[in-house]
């Protein structure tokens, strides 16, 4: 009976850790969350995390993992063009929060990382490569070189909005909305 338990406390195990991580980068980025501050928000000993997570890049490779997982389940949504801004872009919920500042701590390491960034990268062409196929099944006739620009540029876009998410003036002027309406129009199809 002990090893049907086993695996399930391993889990919740990894997902304390990973859940500690996620909430000391949100607060102080990856190079001072520190491993035993992470070590004792999970409730463990940093042994106890080494036992998981052979080094800190595996740690962001399961929060990397974790989002591309979300992002694969919610691609589908959004890739759909109705009211995309709104629906995407003009909530200020915790959760969009934690996900905007997340994106921006790991592009950061990224950007000095090697490790991070193949992780990074690995991530960008799953996504990519699956927003592609979700856009040629809505529209056949796209070829797969016009459905990876169209993606692309989306990808751009919205993290571009990321980015620029607490400089922008809210709510957005009717000019601005007018104009990423637009651009949403020439990416995605009705």
């Amino acid at each position: 009976m002990r090893s049907n338990k086993e695996p399930c406390h391993k889990d919740q195990r990894i997902q304390k850790i990973i859940d500690a991580t996620e909430q000391h980068v949100l607060t102080k980025g990856f190079h001072k969350a520190s491993m035993s501050e992470i070590a004792k928000s999970a409730g463990l000993s940093v042994g106890q995390i080494y036992r998981y997570f052979a080094h800190k890049d595996d740690i962001i490779r399961a929060l990397v993992e974790q989002s591309t997982q979300k992002k694969l389940h919610f691609m589908s949504s959004f890739l759909d063009k109705e009211k995309w801004l709104d629906r995407h872009f003009l909530d200020d919920s915790e959760e969009t929060y934690k996900i905007r500042v997340m994106h921006a701590e790991i592009q950061a390491e990224a950007a000095r990382n090697p490790v991070v960034f193949k992780i990074c990268q690995d991530s960008q062409t799953r996504l990519h490569k699956h927003a592609v196929t979700l856009l040629q099944k809505k529209v056949p006739e796209m070829t797969e070189a016009e459905a990876s620009a169209k993606i692309e540029i989306l990808v751009t876009l919205t993290e571009g909005l990321f980015a620029r998410w607490e400089f922008q003036q809210r709510p957005l002027s009717q000019e601005v909305t007018r104009l990423y309406n637009q651009v949403i129009d020439q990416i995605l199809p009705d």
